[in-house]
């Protein structure tokens, strides 16, 4: 196997400017939504090279099973690629082997070039997940070498194909096991890198050997830990523009607190130190790469039209950033109970230019075939605008392409927010 080394200069703290730059927070959500490609209006290449780009400018998407208007990472990937459609992933994800899955925060799909810098994060979260759910039932060698010589002889497999049922399934494999340690197996062998995701059906993942999953060119390079933990460091930075040690650490969440810290001592790249403006007007301290005011430059103001994004879109992932640089205070509510929820079981972020400005309930009917809005709310001194809803209209409109419904039904009054 050949063993790949970079060579990084690294440089010192005192190498970073006296003066830290100060950013207004108009400047800092410019840049925050340009980085995340939600400045310009979504892109209309329908090309699969051009989704493929899009995650990787983004660096990961987030996956998540809900499909309340459609899963997570189809509409991430549609507000910023108005031409994608859910079966866009399967060309991704299966037939050009752009992308795989693994597991950041949570599951997330990744650029295939990024697999020779996750090297160390299979090792981190199967040793995690290890620690955690891992018992002697579990730990059994047999049980791994047996699903492994089955997939390698069978081809992937998917969790139900182990799992002992009553009744005659179909498409199972002859071979089944009624342990529950099989789930958790597969699991394990994703996370440590023997296994990986060849491709899903119905959201249902399959598994099969990586050397038949991962193209060899990024099989076969070997980072040291160092050039890892430089690369993620180096990358979430400039995908964030400025960011605090655990904003750094958070973004990719591959590293600890302490080895970001490290590197901020000896950072790989030059960076500089800034100083921008929350919400609220207080002074926060970050860093930066050291072309930020070249970023600021290329800058421009965010386009004006209205969009309703997914509660996991990187520009709402992380709550307290959001928080500071919008004061737009967001959760989801999917795990709260109905009597505490205070709007609803999965409410969508509405942006507009480079706020905030409230959120919404809406849903896909596929009986009626309708996309439905139940509910809307509006942060405070954010006014119900003729020409505000006539926008909010029309991004109902191109939902519900994604959500493939062929109407939309009537928005209602805005909601009151409860308190």
């Amino acid at each position: 196997m050949q063993c790949t080394r970079i060579n990084v200069r690294h440089y010192r703290p005192d190498s970073m400017a006296t003066a830290p730059l100060n950013l207004t927070n108009k400047q800092a959500r410019h840049l925050w939504l340009r980085l995340q490609s939600m400045s310009a209006p979504p892109c209309g290449k329908r090309q699969s090279a051009a989704f493929a780009k899009r995650v990787e400018s983004l660096g990961m998407v987030q996956l998540d099973s809900i499909g309340i208007v459609s899963r997570a990472h189809h509409h991430i990937l549609w507000s910023r690629q108005s031409a994608y459609r859910s079966t866009a992933y399967d060309t991704l994800l299966q037939t050009n082997r752009d992308v795989f899955e693994h597991f950041s925060h949570d599951a997330v799909i990744l650029p295939m070039s990024t697999y020779p810098y996750w090297q160390r994060q299979h090792q981190r979260r199967s040793t995690q997940y290890s620690n955690a759910v891992w018992g002697k039932e579990m730990a059994d060698k047999k049980t791994r070498t047996k699903i492994i010589d089955h997939i390698a002889k069978h081809g992937p497999v998917c969790s139900r194909d182990f799992t002992k049922v009553n009744s005659k399934p179909a498409n199972r494999s002859a071979h089944a096991w009624a342990r529950p340690a099989h789930k958790l197996a597969l699991d394990y062998l994703w996370l440590e890198g023997t296994l990986s995701v060849s491709h899903r059906k119905n959201f249902t993942k399959f598994y099969d050997l990586t050397e038949r999953v991962i193209p060899l060119e990024y099989r076969e390079k070997t980072l040291s830990e160092r050039d890892q933990i430089n690369w993620l460091c180096e990358t979430a930075i400039q995908k964030l523009g400025f960011a605090s040690a655990t904003e750094i650490q958070k973004f990719w969440e591959a590293c600890t607190l302490g080895e970001v810290q490290a590197w901020l001592k000896k950072p790989s790249i030059k960076l500089r130190q800034v100083q921008y403006l929350d919400a609220k007007g207080q002074t926060i301290d970050a860093y930066a790469v050291a072309e930020i005011e070249d970023e600021l430059s290329d800058t421009r103001n965010p386009s004006s039209r209205v969009r309703i994004v997914s509660p996991f879109d990187p520009i709402v992932r992380d709550r307290a950033r959001v928080k500071r640089l919008f004061n737009y205070d967001y959760r989801i509510e999917i795990y709260t109970p109905k009597d505490k929820r205070k709007y609803g079981y999965y409410v969508y972020p509405i942006v507009e230019a480079d706020r905030f400005i409230g959120r919404i309930e809406v849903r896909a009917n596929r009986k009626s075939d309708t996309l439905d809005t139940h509910a809307w709310w509006l942060e405070e001194k954010v006014k119900p605008t003729s020409a505000r809803i006539e926008k909010l209209g029309k991004e109902l409109e191109r939902l519900s392409k994604l959500a493939e419904v062929s109407n939309t039904g009537p928005i209602p009054e805005v909601s009151k927010t409860l308190t």
